[in-house]
């Protein structure tokens, strides 16, 4: 740890600029991750601690305080703080993107209590629960006349978003439309089954462009931690390049409307037992009162 605990005093005395500097330490870290206790992490979170220490290390020289003790010690200090937030991120993108029931129920709980127009979630219990081809019939006996478009609008919408509604919003459309959860869920979970080979081809391209960007991301790292007298920099920014345009245009594919997950207006039509016509309806329907709003709020936002 000599050579670490003696560069800020050689930035200091300008023998090396503060960028060499943090350019080393990441080095040391790739080479050693041991030290930082990076040993249990897996390559990619290796890789995002060592890619804040180049975007943020140049603060560690800016706030170390030699008679507080060794750099070497500052050092791992400062690492640790970024793996647990590296760690806390990690934990906030899972719950942000799970789809967990018992998350759902207990978020949506806490909504409840606190918001009053949410309470009519629970008198959806009150209904019998009816087979998929009565649903649409049942939601003109359960809303009142003047809702009743409104609720099969959302529904529709709904059941076209089938594979990427979150559970939260399930809850949600139900007891908007006088519906129990499970029904709605029902729905859902048997359209998802007819996208399966949809969903399949979909989560190949996915695949491949999280492989694309895993090397994308670990040839940019060898690149800048390599010792440039002893590796082949050409050959490797060629394999870097290579990975980079593959997942950039991954992510083009992906998003073209052929790699959409999304039922057909059929089979909609053929889940709730009514015609194709009416799913067209009330999604031309949707469309049109989104444009009455759009119109609305530019009407709103000009000066009298």
């Amino acid at each position: 740890m000599k050579r670490i605990d003696d560069l800020p005093n050689l930035v200091q005395a300008g023998t090396i600029s503060t960028e060499e500097a943090v350019k080393k330490i990441a080095e040391y870290i790739y080479r050693e991750p041991y030290r930082f206790g990076l040993a249990g992490f897996d390559d990619d979170f290796k890789s995002e601690i060592i890619l804040t220490v180049l975007q943020k290390g140049a603060q560690v020289f800016k706030r170390f305080d030699k008679n507080c003790g060794a750099f070497g010690s500052y050092l791992y200090a400062f690492v640790q703080g970024l793996i647990l937030t590296q760690k806390r991120e990690e934990i906030r993108k899972f719950i942000a993107d799970s789809n967990m029931k018992a998350f759902s129920y207990s978020e949506d709980s806490e909504r409840t209590d606190e918001s009053p127009p949410l309470i009519v979630a629970e008198t959806k219990a009150r209904y019998a629960p009816v087979s998929n081809t009565k649903i649409w019939k049942a939601l003109t006996r359960r809303c009142k006349p003047k809702s009743a478009s409104d609720a099969k609008t959302a529904l529709i919408l709904a059941l076209k978003s089938s594979y990427y509604i979150p559970a939260s919003s399930v809850d949600e459309v139900s007891s908007y439309c006088k519906l129990q959860s499970a029904e709605l869920q029902r729905l859902i979970a048997e359209l998802n089954s007819l996208l399966y080979s949809r969903i399949e081809r979909r989560n190949m391209i996915v695949r491949r462009r999280d492989n694309a960007y895993y090397f994308h991301r670990k040839y940019y790292m060898q690149l800048k931690l390599c010792d440039k007298e002893k590796t082949d920099t050409e050959l490797l920014l060629k394999k870097y390049r290579k990975q980079t345009e593959s997942w950039k245009r991954k992510n083009k594919e992906l998003q073209q409307s052929r790699w959409r997950v999304c039922p057909t207006n059929k089979m909609i039509s053929n889940i709730l037992g009514i015609c194709e016509r009416q799913v067209s309806h009330y999604i031309t329907r949707a469309q049109k009162l989104i444009r009455e709003k759009e119109r609305e709020t530019e009407t709103a936002d000009i000066p009298e």
